[in-house]
């Protein structure tokens, strides 16, 4: 959509504050093996085998899968209704706890700033911090994404 819509979500239809439910995935163990042989070989997520004698006693999600797949679930309940111009980075990313076949990961997205953009007044920036729980409720993941929107009027 990025502002080519009528009913795109522009800086000033966002709330400070609010928080949205993305959605959930649950992970396979075919899809951590499948990713990390691909992107991040290492035997915690390639090798069932070697993991069970790792510290983590069995196979785990890599981390940037796991993100991966929260920026799918964010897309998907969030951004493409959004007015994205562009991405402005991400920060504090933690993997908190590791994430394991059959979790099933949910997402959370709550806007903590929407400002104007000092360089270019026709957009604006919002800030939103991300959470990633499993099925048990504890957060596998967190980070502090920033955004660059279009606005309805500069």
């Amino acid at each position: 959509m990025n502002g080519t819509d009528e009913d795109a979500v522009f800086l000033e239809d966002v709330t400070v504050g609010e928080t949205i439910s993305c959605g959930s995935v649950t992970v396979t163990e075919e899809e951590i093996t499948d990713f990390a042989e691909r992107f991040d070989p290492l035997a915690i997520h390639t090798d069932p085998s070697a993991a069970a004698e790792s510290r983590y006693d069995g196979l785990i999600a890599s981390g940037y899968h796991t993100l991966s797949l929260s920026v799918r679930l964010l897309v998907e309940a969030v951004r493409k209704e959004r007015a994205v111009i562009a991405g402005l980075g991400i920060d504090d990313v933690r993997w908190r706890e590791p994430v394991r076949p059959g979790d099933t990961l949910s997402v959370t997205t709550t806007v903590t700033d929407a400002r104007v953009s000092e360089s270019d007044p026709g957009t604006g920036v919002i800030d939103e911090s991300i959470a990633v729980t499993n099925q048990d409720g504890v957060e596998v993941l967190t980070l502090e994404n920033h955004e660059l929107l279009e606005r309805r009027s500069p």
